[in-house]
C-alpha cells in the first residue's frame, strides 16, 4: 500500500510505534512550528534546511530517527546509551524504552540547533 498521507502512515503503525510517533510529532509542532512535520519519502520529516532533515520511523522493536546530519548520528554513538542501536544516518530507539523519549527530544534539538 502506498503511504499518501502523515494519517495514513499513522494507520499503518504498532501501537508502541504509534505512541513514539506521536509523542515526537508532537513535540515537534509545539517546539518547532517553522519546521512543519509533512510526508517525505512515504514518512513523517521534518525539512531542516535544503539537504538537512529529520525522518520519522521505526519497525517492531524500534522507533528511529533518521537524519542527513550524518556526524551528528556518529557523535551520539559516543554516548553509548543502553540498547539504543544506530545506522549510517539513523539513531533506533527500542519501543519498550519509553524513558528514552526525551533522548528523542534532545536529538531533535541539537540537530536542528547545529544547523543554525
Amino acid at each position: 500500500m502506498k503511504i499518501t498521507s502523515i494519517e495514513n502512515y499513522l494507520d499503518t503503525l504498532h501501537p508502541d510505534l504509534l505512541w513514539w510517533t506521536h509523542e515526537v510529532m508532537s513535540y515537534i509542532e509545539k517546539t518547532y512550528d517553522t519546521y512543519p512535520v509533512v510526508l517525505f519519502y512515504q514518512r513523517p520529516t521534518i525539512i531542516i534546511k535544503k539537504q538537512l532533515f529529520i525522518m520519522l520511523g521505526g519497525g517492531k522493536a524500534h522507533f528511529s530517527l533518521y537524519t542527513t546530519d550524518f556526524e551528528y548520528v556518529e557523535d551520539h554513538k559516543l554516548l553509548k546509551l543502553p540498547k539504543v542501536k544506530y545506522g549510517k544516518s539513523a539513531i533506533l530507539f527500542p519501543l519498550e524504552k519509553r524513558e528514552l523519549i526525551d533522548e528523542a527530544f534532545k536529538v531533535i534539538d541539537e540537530v536542528i540547533k547545529r544547523s543554525q
